[in-house]
Parts: structure tokens; C-alpha cells; sequence
């Protein structure tokens, strides 16, 4: 009776130690399940980028080019930071700054960018941008167009937030390429990027199409600027962009339709307004260098 009853408790405190255990188990499996699901909830609401607004477009003329953004700085919401941010927008690639030029000389090689994204993102890849060509200022508009984008390739891992147009005068005629975050690019005679692009675009080929502003009509017609494909190959390896890469304008017609683009954007887009800044660039009479103008205009303040 007495083995008996020895037995007895062994099992029970077997059993007990046992339970205890369980529970233990269950209670650490059940803290690393809440650990984990709060960890996983703080990296899905992990985000290093922020839009900041901004709406960058450049053009390309037979004898000039233009660049415009407006200057409205946002927290990629409703919050404005501020009303005359030029500072990333806007920029020399040389490193000369824009924001206060009223009427300035510029080199044969000089380049323009403008950028729209996240605006620390824009701000990097300015200071990147501008140490890389200030060591080659040699580079024309297209060398330094190449750079552009093997800089942006080589972060493609974790890419700069910044989408970009470049452009510069290449002898006489102006020549503009449009990015994306990644490096990809392409030469254009209208380009644009950031906030309210899918908007600004189709308005911009509107307003430049030659044969809209000719005759206005609407009819569904070949794009008379389209390169035929036999036309395209350029020696052996080369191919020219399939259309024409510069518009058929007067400057201070560009310029009026670049604002007319602005102020139709900025009623439909809370990251666009304040006031639009237009960069005019024209070439001089011997095709060296030639002079740059700034010039302001009022956008509706929301």
C-alpha cells in the first residue's frame, strides 16, 4: 500500500510538472507569435521614401531649351513646407546656381537637370551629379546624359527617389532626355516628371503638336515628326530616336504654353502650384555656348 501510494504521487507530480511545461511552452510560443506580428506590422509601415511633390518638364527648341517646375514643397499630403523650393528642382550640372540668375552667360557645355520625388533623394543626387561633372566639365549634353544614368543605375538596388529631365544645347538645337528612378532614358522633344506627369504629358503633346496648333482639328493622323524605320539606323550599330527630338516653335510661344500647361495641372494636382520657374536657354548666332533667362510666374496658391 505504502509503494502504492508512492507511485501514486510520482505520477502526479509527473503530471503536474508535465502540465507546467505545456503551459510554459504555449506561453513562449504565443509571445514569439505576438513578437513577430508586431515586428512584421512596423516594417510594412517602413517607408524611407516620401513624395514631396513637384512637377518638372523641359522642351527642346531648334534653337533653345526650356525647363520649368514649380516651386511648391509638400509632405507628400496636405501639408505645404514650402512655397518657393527651387533648391533640388532646378540646378546647373556644373554646380552654377539658378535661383537668382536674371540674365546669365552659359558654356557650350553646359547642362541642365531638373528633378521632382523625394526631395533628400533630389538633393544627393544633385551633389553626386555635380561632383562627377565639375571633374569632367568637358562632357556635352549627351556624355553628361549618360552619366546621369549610370549614376541613377548604380543605386538601382535601392534607388534614389528622384525622376529626372535633362537637357542642354547641343551646338544650336536644344536636346532634352526624360528618366526614370532607375536610369532608363530617352531623348524627346517634350519631357516631363513627378507629381501630376500623367497629367501634364498628353496637355504638353497637345499644345506642341504641329498639327493641332496649325489647323485644330482632332483627326486621327501618322505623327508627321515620326521617323520611318529605314530612316532610323545611323552607321552600323547606332539608331536615331524614332521621332523628331525638338519642337517647331518660337521660344516666347514655348514659354507661354509651358504656363498654360501649369496653371491647367495645378487645379487638379494639390502638389502643384505657387508659381511656375521657366529656365530659358538660347543658343548664340555662332552656336558657342549661349544665354540664359529666369522667369517667374504666379500659379494658384491652394
Amino acid at each position: 500500500e505504502m509503494a502504492s501510494t508512492h507511485h501514486h504521487d510520482e505520477t502526479s507530480q509527473q503530471s503536474q510538472q508535465h502540465s507546467t511545461f505545456s503551459f510554459r511552452m504555449k506561453a513562449n510560443i504565443l509571445l514569439l507569435l505576438l513578437f513577430f506580428t508586431s515586428f512584421s506590422s512596423v516594417l510594412s509601415k517602413f517607408d524611407p521614401y516620401q513624395i514631396n511633390g513637384g512637377l518638372v518638364t523641359a522642351i527642346a527648341g531648334p534653337t533653345y531649351v526650356i525647363f520649368a517646375t514649380d516651386t511648391r514643397l509638400t509632405d507628400g499630403g496636405y501639408e505645404i513646407k514650402s512655397r518657393s523650393y527651387t533648391s533640388s528642382r532646378l540646378w546647373n550640372a556644373l554646380g552654377e546656381s539658378t535661383d537668382d540668375a536674371l540674365l546669365t552667360d552659359v558654356t557650350s557645355q553646359g547642362t541642365f537637370v531638373a528633378s521632382a520625388g523625394c526631395a533628400a533623394d533630389c538633393e544627393a543626387l544633385k551633389r553626386i551629379v555635380q561632383t562627377e561633372l565639375s571633374a569632367r566639365s568637358f562632357l556635352g549634353v549627351s556624355n553628361a546624359a549618360t552619366l546621369l544614368g549610370q549614376v541613377l543605375y548604380s543605386k538601382r538596388s535601392f534607388p534614389f527617389y528622384s525622376f529626372c529631365v535633362l537637357g542642354g544645347l547641343k551646338g544650336k538645337r536644344g536636346a532634352v532626355y526624360v528618366y526614370d528612378a532607375i536610369g532608363s532614358f530617352e531623348q524627346v522633344a517634350v519631357g516631363c516628371a513627378g507629381t501630376g506627369r500623367e497629367m501634364m504629358q498628353p496637355v504638353l503633346d497637345r499644345f506642341f503638336s504641329s498639327s493641332c496648333r496649325r489647323d485644330g482639328t482632332a483627326e486621327c493622323r501618322r505623327d508627321g515628326k515620326a521617323v520611318l524605320a529605314e530612316h532610323q539606323q545611323v552607321g552600323s550599330v547606332t539608331l536615331q530616336p524614332p521621332v523628331q527630338t525638338y519642337v517647331d516653335c518660337e521660344v516666347e510661344e514655348a514659354v507661354g504654353m509651358v504656363v498654360k500647361a501649369y496653371q491647367a495641372v495645378c487645379e487638379r494636382e494639390i502638389g502643384v502650384g505657387d508659381e511656375v520657374c521657366v529656365c530659358v536657354v538660347k543658343s548664340s548666332s555662332e552656336g558657342k555656348g549661349g544665354r540664359m533667362q529666369v522667369l517667374r510666374f504666379p500659379l494658384k496658391q491652394h
